[in-house]
């Protein structure tokens, strides 16, 4: 039986998408991630958007733990109702973890890290679609990615660039203190995995500049590791 349903981070234009709802499952513990229906689509589209984005994502989930990416297991999915069942995992978010009071060096590390397990959904051509860090967890020192609601499978440069780009904004608006060291080092991460990491970040440099309606001239370029 569920124990607590909450709004799940994961929106479209007009609000959450989904809701997940804690629980047992054949006494595991689980989360259900169920799409609700949106009352102003059409029945059969909304039917069919929903049924799409619940097969995406568990692909994707799916992908990304062959990939070597720890995701949350996926136990059943219900096509008919727009349900995801998969493992809880009870870690913290690394937005919280990032925030404590530890060794900067420690941080700086950890964001490494996730350069890394990125650049691997990238080479892989998985899309998260929503990386921020509280979109991964920290448990038992593993980090773990979810909420691919967003997410697909893409070759191209441009997706992956925005893809970076999120990461980017998360640093400054979330992290703002070390902003520029995090993002120097999810970098160096990165480029250890993509071999044309250089041609992604250069345009990640042209999607924010896009974004803040600049010439790419405009943009500091400084962050980018040569």
């Amino acid at each position: 039986m569920p124990v607590t349903t909450n709004f799940y981070q994961d929106y479209d234009e007009w609000g959450a998408e989904a809701i997940i709802v804690e629980g047992k499952w054949f006494g595991l513990e689980i989360i259900k991630k169920i799409r609700v229906s949106k009352g102003y689509r059409i029945k059969q589209i909304d039917e069919s958007l929903r049924q799409n984005r619940t097969i995406a994502e568990t692909r994707l989930l799916v992908a990304s733990k062959k990939a070597g990416i720890k995701t949350p297991h996926v136990f059943e999915v219900d096509l008919e109702n727009h349900i995801i069942i998969m493992e809880n995992i009870k870690g913290e978010k690394v937005k919280e973890v990032l925030s404590k009071e530890i060794f900067l060096d420690e941080k700086l590390n950890l964001v490494y890290t996730i350069g890394e397990l990125v650049g691997k959904l990238h080479k892989n051509d998985i899309i998260h679609g929503d990386l921020t860090t509280s979109n991964i967890l920290f448990y038992e020192d593993n980090l773990y990615f979810i909420d691919f609601g967003l997410g697909k499978f893409s070759k191209t440069i441009e997706d992956k660039a925005v893809d970076v780009l999120l990461m980017k904004k998360c640093f400054t608006s979330t992290h703002s203190e070390y902003s520029k060291e995090f993002f120097f080092a999810f970098q160096k991460g990165y480029k250890k995995i993509v071999s044309n990491s250089a041609s992604i970040l250069k345009r990640t440099i042209k999607a924010e500049a896009r974004g803040r309606y600049l010439k790419e001239s405009d943009i500091n370029c400084d962050y980018l590791l040569s």
